[in-house]
């Protein structure tokens, strides 16, 4: 690690965050270096945060990728409210950064392409589950998981690795385009090191035209 985050040399900070992923990816000492918090609010203000999988990161274009089904609670208030804030922390690496932005819905051609890249059980898990809604029970959840297998004339989870179900209409992914992100780094006596990155974004006609150019400067610990 660095001792320092250099304003000077980071002209595009999601390539720092690349880095940083990169590194506590290869030091294998977390099964999931890419899980971040995503952070919602619904109609009456009231904040919401949950751990999802960052599963791409455009640096060029400023923006990164989860999926979860369209119709979570994460959804419904990202319908409501399209600002959004995303949260990654490594602990042992001394690395935090923090994102606002806004969201957009992901192509059906990019949630068909990645859905196929998820393994079977999963496939079947997406189909299964109506997210954040109310079940009598785990066994009645199993039901449901047994009942898409059955739909889609699967004998057994081995038999069918080779298996690829269509993606359900109702699963798919966000773009968090990013307005704003901090990159932050521990330092002894809690006297840490954060520099923030701004740039514009504006919606025309339901479509995302954000600036290349990121606007930086140093803020106190």
């Amino acid at each position: 690690m660095n001792s320092e985050l250099r304003k000077a040399k980071i002209l595009n900070p999601l390539d720092t965050l690349k880095d940083w992923m990169k590194e506590v990816s290869d030091s294998n000492t977390q099964p999931n270096p890419n899980c971040m918090s995503i952070a919602t609010v619904d109609s009456t203000g009231s904040p919401n945060s949950r751990m999802v999988l960052c599963k791409e990161l455009d640096a060029e274009n400023g923006l990164l990728t989860f999926y979860t089904n369209y119709s979570s609670i994460k959804s419904e208030e990202l319908k409501n409210n399209s600002k959004c804030s995303a949260l990654f922390h490594w602990d042992k690496f001394g690395y935090q950064v923090r994102l606002k932005g806004f969201v957009d819905k992901c192509a059906d051609s990019k949630n068909d392409a990645y859905f196929s890249t998820r393994d079977i059980g999963s496939q079947i898990a997406a189909w299964a589950s109506d997210q954040s809604k109310e079940i009598e029970s785990l066994e009645k959840m199993e039901d449901s998981y047994q009942k898409i297998m059955n739909k889609f004339q699967i004998k057994s989870l081995d038999e069918a690795k080779e298996i690829k179900l269509p993606r359900p209409h109702f699963w798919g992914g966000y773009d968090l385009w990013i307005e704003e992100i901090e990159l932050w780094k521990n330092r002894k006596n809690r006297f840490h090191d954060r520099l923030k990155f701004k740039r514009k974004i504006r919606i025309e006609n339901g479509k995302m035209h954000a600036e290349k150019k990121w606007d930086s400067f140093r803020i106190q610990p």
